[in-house]
C-alpha cells in the first residue's frame, strides 16, 4: 500500500516549484472573486496622447485624437435620462456632432449651447400600420421655426406620402431650384380648326394617368400677346368635356375658320 510520502515529489525543489504555483493559482482566484465586485475608476489604453478612455464618474467610453485633448467619439448616458454614440468631426465654423442612440440620429456643434434643438433623422414603426422617417432641421434657439420632411409608409397598400411641414404642423415654404414635376398635374395644348364660323368644335386628347379620385381641368387660348383677348381674335369660347383619369375633350368655338391652339390643365387630387 503506497505511503503520503511516497506521492511528493523526488525533489525539495520540485515541491518548492509545485506550492508556488498553488499560491499563484489561488491568488488568481480570490482576484477574480474580488473583481466582480470591484468599482473601476479610470482605465486607459495609454497615459496622454491618442486613447481609450473608460471613465466611471462619467459612466462613459471616450476615443481621443492624437493631441490627448479632442475627444473624436464617446458612448455614454446623455442628459435626458437616454444613452447614445456621439461621433465628433472637424468643420467651419464648428466642429460638428452626431448622435445615434433609439432610432435617432441627432446633428449639432460640438460646443454647448450654440443651437437649443439639433436637427435629427428619427425612425417609428409600429410594425403593422405604418413605417416612418422623419428629418428635422432643428433650430438655432427655442422660437426658430423648424422645417421637417415626413415620409410616411401606409398599410394596406395604401398610398405612401412624403410631408413638408413647419414643427407642429405649422406653414412652410419650398423653394424649387429648377422644374417641378408631379404625375397629378399634366399640361397640354392642343390645335382646333372650326368646323363653321361660331360652331363649337372639338378636339380629344387621350393616353393620359392622371392620379387621384377627383379631376379638375381648365382650358384657355394661347394669347399672342397681352390684351390680344378672345373677342379680339374672333373666339367667343373654350371649355372641355368627358374629363377622366385617361383624358378630356377640348372645345373652342370662333366667328371664323381660323385654326385656334387652345391650352389645357388637368389636375388630380384626392379631395
Amino acid at each position: 500500500m503506497p505511503r503520503q510520502v511516497d506521492q511528493l515529489p523526488a525533489d525539495a525543489t520540485t515541491l518548492a516549484r509545485r506550492i508556488r504555483a498553488l499560491e499563484q493559482t489561488v491568488n488568481e482566484l480570490r482576484a477574480a472573486r474580488r473583481l466582480t465586485s470591484a468599482t473601476i475608476g479610470n482605465v486607459r489604453t495609454a497615459a496622454d496622447g491618442g486613447r481609450v478612455e473608460l471613465a466611471q464618474s462619467s459612466q462613459s467610453l471616450r476615443v481621443y485624437a492624437e493631441d490627448g485633448v479632442t475627444v473624436l467619439a464617446e458612448l455614454g448616458p446623455q442628459a435626458d435620462g437616454g444613452g447614445g454614440l456621439w461621433t465628433r468631426g472637424f468643420q467651419d465654423p464648428y466642429n460638428m456632432a452626431t448622435l445615434l442612440n433609439s432610432g435617432m440620429v441627432q446633428w449639432r456643434p460640438v460646443e454647448d449651447g450654440l443651437v437649443a434643438v439639433p436637427a435629427s433623422a428619427y425612425y417609428d414603426t409600429d410594425a403593422f400600420q405604418y413605417s416612418d422617417l422623419t428629418l428635422t432641421s432643428g433650430a438655432v434657439s427655442e422660437t426658430d421655426h423648424r422645417l421637417l420632411l415626413i415620409l410616411e409608409s401606409i398599410y394596406a397598400g395604401a398610398m405612401p406620402r412624403a410631408y413638408f411641414q413647419g414643427e407642429n404642423s405649422t406653414l412652410c415654404g419650398v423653394d424649387v431650384l429648377g422644374t417641378l414635376t408631379a404625375s397629378n398635374i399634366v399640361t397640354g395644348s392642343v390645335a382646333i380648326t372650326p368646323s363653321a364660323a361660331n360652331t363649337p368644335t372639338s378636339v380629344t386628347v387621350s393616353g393620359l394617368n392622371v392620379p387621384g379620385t377627383v379631376l379638375r381641368a381648365f382650358t384657355a387660348i394661347a394669347n399672342p400677346a397681352p390684351g390680344f383677348t378672345a373677342a379680339t381674335n374672333g373666339v367667343t369660347g373654350t371649355g372641355f368635356s368627358n374629363l377622366t383619369s385617361s383624358g378630356l375633350t377640348v372645345w373652342a368655338t370662333r366667328q371664323n375658320t381660323t385654326p385656334v391652339t387652345v391650352m389645357w390643365l388637368i389636375i388630380g387630387t384626392d379631395v
